[in-house]
Order: C-alpha cells, then sequence, then structure tokens
C-alpha cells in the first residue's frame, strides 16, 4: 500500500509541472495541468481537494520569484486571484456537466498565470 501511495504521488506531481505556453498576445505564460482524476467532485471533500489544488498551481504558475517590486508583487497578486478565479470556473463546468451526466474525455483542469 505504501508502494501504491508514493507511486500516485509521485504520478500527482508529474502531472503538475508548470510549463509555459504562448498566451493571445504572443507572450509565453505559464500554465500548469491539475488533475482531478483521483477525485470525487460530487463530495465536498472532493470539491474541496481541488480547490486546494488550483490555489497552489496558481501559486506556482504566478510566483515572479525572487524580490518584487511593488508593482511586480501587485502583478502577482492579480495573476493569483485570476488564475483561480479561471480554475475554479473550470471546476464548475467540469461538475456541471457531470451532474449532467456528461461523461467527459478529460480529467485535468489548465491553470494559466493571466
Amino acid at each position: 500500500m505504501l508502494i501504491t501511495k508514493g507511486f500516485f504521488a509521485a504520478a500527482l506531481v508529474a502531472a503538475t509541472a508548470v510549463s509555459a505556453m504562448p498566451d493571445s498576445s504572443g507572450a509565453v505564460a505559464a500554465t500548469e495541468r491539475v488533475t482531478y482524476a483521483d477525485l470525487d467532485l460530487g463530495s465536498p471533500a472532493g470539491e474541496a481537494a481541488l480547490v486546494r489544488r488550483i490555489e497552489a498551481a496558481a501559486n506556482r504558475v504566478c510566483d515572479f520569484g525572487g524580490m518584487q517590486t511593488m508593482d511586480d508583487f501587485s502583478k502577482s497578486g492579480r495573476c493569483y486571484r485570476r488564475a483561480i478565479g479561471d480554475g475554479q470556473k473550470q471546476m464548475n463546468q467540469v461538475i456541471a456537466a457531470r451532474s449532467a451526466g456528461s461523461v467527459l474525455a478529460a480529467s485535468a483542469l489548465i491553470i494559466t498565470a493571466k
């Protein structure tokens, strides 16, 4: 059982690696894939776990690193709030689709620095 948990944790970390993709303006924006295949999104505990994953991913993609000016700190905060809002919107769409009986091919959200 311990090996299974360790393998799962390693797979989850690998599945949530931060990458960079061009945004609509052509600038490169950090993105992160957040999986929810292992969660029961029909339960409050499953939803709460996904919210925590969204928040952690938003924190990583919006981390400008190092010492920041007040302007950078402000931009980072706005990025974090937007990334969480977008992640929660995606989560709500998944939950609504599943509640309506839809079977979804995807099992991950994409959190993007904005």
